[in-house]
C-alpha cells in the first residue's frame, strides 16, 4: 500500500480554496474525491509537492481577491 497525496481546489460562491488529501493505491479515487465544488484534482508523490501547489494555488487567488477565507461570512 502506498500513500500519495491530491492537492483539491474547491470553488463556492466564486471563491476558491485548495488543500491535500492523503490517499492510498487501496482507495476507491471517486469517493475520496466527492467533494462539493471540486474544480481541480492534481495527483503528488509526496506531501511536500502537494503542499507546495495547494500554496500556488491559494497564493493566486488571494493575490485576485477571489480566496475563500479572507472575509468572514457572518
Amino acid at each position: 500500500m502506498k500513500n500519495f497525496y491530491i492537492a483539491v481546489e474547491i470553488e463556492e460562491n466564486g471563491k476558491y480554496c485548495a488543500y491535500a488529501v492523503k490517499a492510498s493505491t487501496n482507495d476507491n479515487l471517486l469517493s475520496k474525491l466527492e467533494i462539493k465544488g471540486i474544480q481541480f484534482a492534481n495527483v503528488c508523490e509526496t506531501k511536500r509537492g502537494a503542499e507546495e501547489v495547494v500554496k500556488m494555488w491559494n497564493a493566486a487567488h488571494k493575490a485576485n481577491n477571489r480566496y475563500l477565507f479572507d472575509s468572514p461570512t457572518f
